[in-house]
């Protein structure tokens, strides 16, 4: 496995001010886990509706990934029907890889309240700080990324499962 200053490489880091930015910065995330070696993402946010999470491209690469050894997603939203709805390959794709994902939404944390993040294991973490303008940042800073991920851990604590990969219908 790589060492984690090599896997850095593989993450743009820098600030994000745009939509396009931010939609880039997720596709590199994503494009290039499997060469970076991550074994676990994290995706934290109140709406998925900008991450181009239902493009093939980005699917084919979390497909080659999740076929790795170990590969898990970690999925924390609100409003998964959304997701449903606006991305039905990103919905077909969580069906047939549910062992690599976990789907989990805050009992109690308000959808404004809830941080936007995409965590890439100990190596690399993309923050928005401000959703309606677009800005945020990708860092490769280790103190950074353990402080995202004890932010999720907090949201994980009082989360329960969401976003079934096989809903039942009478």
């Amino acid at each position: 496995m790589n060492s984690t200053d090599e896997q850095r490489k593989h993450f743009p880091a820098g600030p994000i001010a745009a939509r396009a930015d931010f939609q880039a910065a997720v596709r590199a995330f994503i494009l290039n886990a499997s060469e970076a070696g991550v074994r676990h993402l994290w995706w934290v946010s109140p709406d998925y509706a900008d991450w181009p999470l239902d493009e093939p491209e980005v699917l084919d690469a979390l497909t080659h990934w999740a076929r790795t050894p170990g590969a898990h997603i970690t999925w924390i939203g609100h409003d998964f029907e959304r997701v449903r709805r606006r991305m039905p390959r990103l919905t077909r794709w969580r069906q047939s890889f549910s062992h690599v994902l976990s789907c989990r939404s805050p009992q109690e944390m308000a959808g404004p309240d809830m941080p936007t993040l995409l965590v890439a294991d100990h190596v690399a973490v993309l923050r928005m700080l401000d959703l309606e303008r677009m800005r945020g940042y990708v860092r490769v800073d280790g103190a950074d990324v353990q402080r995202a991920r004890e932010e999720i851990d907090v949201i994980l604590q009082r989360s329960s499962e969401a976003f079934p990969a096989v809903t039942l219908g009478l």
